[in-house]
């Protein structure tokens, strides 16, 4: 993709000239020649006017920069959208939750409830995906903070949600995932999209040093203590 050109010459003259993209008018060419009987030309000439040419970097930055500009106002328009529909969403579930909680106060569950029971005991009903529970989870912590959330944060947040998983459950999580590699890529792509930043993140680091950062406390041994290790009552009466 490239800024469009339009090529036109005087009639009465072979030099080919560039159409007059700053100003937008359609008897001037680029350079400032002005024409009596323009002619323009449906392909690109072998040959076109010097002036011209010189004057083409200025006309192709303000079309770079009006394009990235209409990007950039379109990603913020989509990033506010994302964050309402999903304030929505959690709104929305606080409400259900507001509704079911009558019938747990009356001591006996509802219809709905009993009926939910029925169908989990059947086998038929479809568990929510572990990555639409993290990302729960990821909007509350974010909603904590303005604009930035602090790894350690991020962290220590996705270790408790993964400790209360069982080996199937982390195995279904792990194909949920994906190409994203890890929770921790996962959870840092799903914030920015938000609008929040992951401060300190080892995530942009290489791939070493990140898989270091998010195993490093969930696998390491637990350290032994040194005082009962190896050492004489009498040291330690002394």
């Amino acid at each position: 993709m490239e800024p469009p050109h339009t090529y036109v010459h005087e009639a009465s003259s072979p030099v080919v000239h560039h159409g007059d993209y700053l100003n937008h008018r359609n008897d001037h060419a680029l350079c400032g020649v002005a024409f009596e009987n323009p002619a323009p030309l449906d392909v690109r000439p072998g040959a076109v006017c010097a002036d011209c040419e010189a004057k083409l970097a200025e006309y192709h930055l303000i079309w770079w920069r009006e394009r990235a500009e209409a990007a950039t106002a379109e990603l913020d328009e989509l990033r506010v959208k994302y964050r309402e529909l999903a304030e929505s969403v959690d709104k929305d579930v606080r409400q259900v939750a507001g509704l079911q909680a009558p019938s747990e106060v009356s001591g006996g569950p509802s219809a709905e409830e009993q009926r939910a029971d029925t169908t989990a005991e059947q086998g038929d009903s479809t568990p929510t995906p572990l990555l639409d529970q993290a990302r729960k989870e990821l909007l509350e912590l974010c909603r904590r903070f303005d604009d930035a959330v602090p790894y350690w944060r991020v962290k220590n947040s996705m270790d408790a949600f993964s400790d209360r998983l069982n080996s199937d459950e982390r195995v279904l999580l792990a194909q949920e995932i994906g190409a994203d590699g890890s929770l921790i890529r996962w959870c840092t792509r799903e914030i920015e999209g938000l609008g929040w930043q992951v401060t300190n993140s080892p995530v942009h680091s290489d791939a070493d040093t990140m898989m270091d950062a998010w195993t490093d406390d969930y696998y390491q041994t637990p350290k032994k203590n040194k005082r009962w290790l190896g050492r004489s009552r009498a040291y330690d009466a002394s």
